[in-house]
């Protein structure tokens, strides 16, 4: 069944490309762009993501979110870079930890992307931090998500 309508007017189709996933990378290095490392999926409904990408089975927008937490992160970084990148193009979240920390911390960042996206596009996540030490871990309790919104 490709899509179902119940009693009570609830649409389901269970091959909506859609996947969850946590997120983690350990010792980010400095000045360089470095992919986010996806682990096994909570859910993958279509089997679109493969590794740390996702592949869009056809055309259309989706949304992307995530929700991450630094661990460690340097108060000396002098840039934070979140990056989701697609095929036509990428959507990039800045913030400036030296500008708020005194000292090393903990941080969480969400952020979410509605993407047009063509047949076989891909989409992976990049992050970048610049000054201070490679120490920044992206935790383990960090995690992305996306799907096919139209």
């Amino acid at each position: 069944t490709q899509m179902s309508i119940d009693s009570t007017g609830a649409v389901t189709m269970p091959n909506q490309p859609a996947f969850s996933a946590p997120a983690s990378t350990t010792d980010i290095p400095l000045t360089t762009q470095a992919t986010i490392t996806l682990g096994t999926e909570r859910f993958d409904n279509n089997g679109d993501l493969s590794g740390n990408v996702f592949t869009a089975p056809v055309g259309g927008k989706y949304l992307f979110t995530y929700i991450f937490y630094f661990s460690s992160l340097d108060a000396d970084h002098t840039t934070l870079d979140v990056t989701m990148k697609t095929s036509n193009t990428q959507y990039q979240q800045t913030v400036k930890p030296s500008a708020f920390l005194n000292a090393d911390a903990n941080f969480s960042l969400t952020g979410s992307m509605i993407c047009d996206m063509d047949a076989n596009d891909t989409w992976y996540m990049r992050v970048y931090v610049s000054a201070g030490a490679a120490q920044t871990d992206l935790h383990t309790d960090s995690h992305v998500s996306g799907c096919l919104l139209t």
